[in-house]
């Protein structure tokens, strides 16, 4: 791989890093601001927007480890990525 190569894909990946953080922690403040605006405070109302990218998160992991075993992916992963994927949605719409 040449330097060029590796410069595009080095600034590529910054570049998605970036818009990433921008988009995590936007998505985290409209999720905390919807949990405090329904009476959460304090610990839970900080951990609550946590539990919807754990949930992105986990089913992501399941799926990328079926699609490295070639393995069909569970049908609850599956549910559940969209399911998390509607409830940051919702959050940030609301």
């Amino acid at each position: 791989m040449s330097v060029v190569d590796r410069m595009i894909r080095w600034s590529t990946a910054l570049a998605v890093l970036g818009v990433a953080l921008v988009a995590a922690i936007v998505s985290y403040e409209h999720a905390y601001d919807l949990v405090r605006a329904h009476g959460e405070a304090g610990w839970t109302a900080r951990l609550v927007p946590h539990t919807v990218d754990g949930l992105i998160y986990a089913s992501s992991m399941v799926m990328l480890d079926s699609a490295r075993r070639k393995t069909a992916v569970p049908l609850l992963a599956r549910w559940l990525l969209g399911l998390g994927i509607a409830a940051t949605l919702a959050a940030n719409v609301a």
